[in-house]
């Protein structure tokens, strides 16, 4: 069975889990004065409110959005961060577009989503140029950009959209007409929901039923493979950029839209390092992406619910988060029992 190279890394990655846990018990025991109701009280709680679960599908959404945009950079070998930067001055532009008047509620999310994409997608466009062009290192690039668009997006808001009524950093209030409606009630699960799942529909045919999203394959696997397709790579990188960019704005704006009433990111909101871990964990697959993310809501949900109901402090989903990415990111955990299965595979069929 391991010798499939996709249910190997289902089973590495369930294997890879299920240490994480039994570790975070093991400290449970060592720590909680009730450590299996703490244990429990962190699986099984998200599933005994429809509240709860709410938060789950609330929190999973700007995580599943940072994964995509952070993954699709992954696939083409480039290790690029900037996510961050981007869903925080894209949050800006949300603010400065939600905050103007327009007469309908279907026309005004749209239009602020789509400029908010936008201008993900063009900013992405700067650390793209500079590996394209002068094979600069992206991650150096990203990281100093993520700084430059913090700094200006905190600019903007102090300067020209600060709320004088709110002490800290806040925009004006969101118009009416620019929020995302709520579709499940008792919950605040939003209409973002439904642009995720377009955007996973629409990557998942990009990536494996179209030329380009072949050739972003094929390149994350040789690098010479756009330039010995006939692709120019210095277009590749700036598509995929664009593209990523795209996904991070529009993931921004859906944030905000759907749970906010005003711009109060008064620091980097930590969703773009957090894409990484998504992307990481899904494989750098789409629907991958999503599941990850909405593993790690939901044991971010029920570490939550523990801190409050139990003596367990909620930093204890760290230790499960850390472990699940050291054991996944390892490229010899398990490894030595696919090689055997391998093995045993090809010998099976030579006989």
């Amino acid at each position: 069975m391991l010798a499939n190279e996709r249910i190997f890394e289902v089973v590495k990655m369930a294997a890879a889990v299920l240490l994480a846990l039994v570790l975070t018990f093991i400290l449970l025991l060592i720590f909680s004065a009730q450590p299996l109701e703490s244990f429990s009280k962190m699986l099984f709680a998200p599933l005994t409110k429809v509240r709860y679960m709410g938060n789950v599908i609330e929190t999973m959404i700007p995580l599943s959005f940072a994964g995509l945009a952070t993954a699709l950079l992954f696939r083409t070998k480039l290790f690029n961060l900037g996510t961050e930067g981007i869903f925080y001055f894209c949050g800006v532009v949300t603010a400065a577009v939600a905050t103007q008047t327009m007469s309908s509620a279907l026309i005004h999310p749209f239009v602020t989503i789509m400029i908010s994409g936008l201008v993900g997608g063009l900013i992405a466009l700067i650390p793209g140029f500079f590996k394209a062009k002068y094979n600069t290192n992206e991650l150096v690039t990203s990281l100093m950009m993520n700084s430059i668009l913090f700094g200006l997006g905190l600019f903007i808001i102090k300067n020209f959209m600060q709320a004088l009524d709110v002490p800290g950093v806040a925009s004006h209030l969101f118009q009416a007409t620019a929020k995302l409606p709520v579709i499940i009630p008792s919950t605040r699960i939003h209409f973002g929901i439904v642009i995720l799942i377009i955007t996973v529909v629409a990557l998942q045919l990009m990536l494996f039923h179209t030329k380009l999203g072949y050739t972003i394959r094929m390149t994350g696997l040789n690098k010479n493979f756009a330039r010995y397709s006939g692709m120019n790579a210095f277009w590749l990188f700036l598509v995929v950029h664009f593209i990523s960019g795209f996904i991070g704005g529009v993931g921004s704006s859906v944030e905000l839209l759907g749970m906010y009433n005003r711009f109060q990111w008064s620091a980097l909101p930590g969703l773009g390092f957090t894409g990484a871990l998504m992307a990481m964990l899904g494989r750098n697959h789409p629907v991958g992406v999503v599941a990850a993310a909405f593993a790690i809501s939901y044991l971010r949900t029920g570490a939550d619910i523990m801190a409050r109901t139990t003596d367990v402090p909620v930093e204890i989903v760290a230790v499960v988060e850390a472990v699940v990415v050291l054991f996944v990111s390892s490229q010899y955990f398990l490894r030595k029992y696919h090689e055997r299965a391998l093995i045993k595979k090809g010998g099976e069929q030579s006989a």
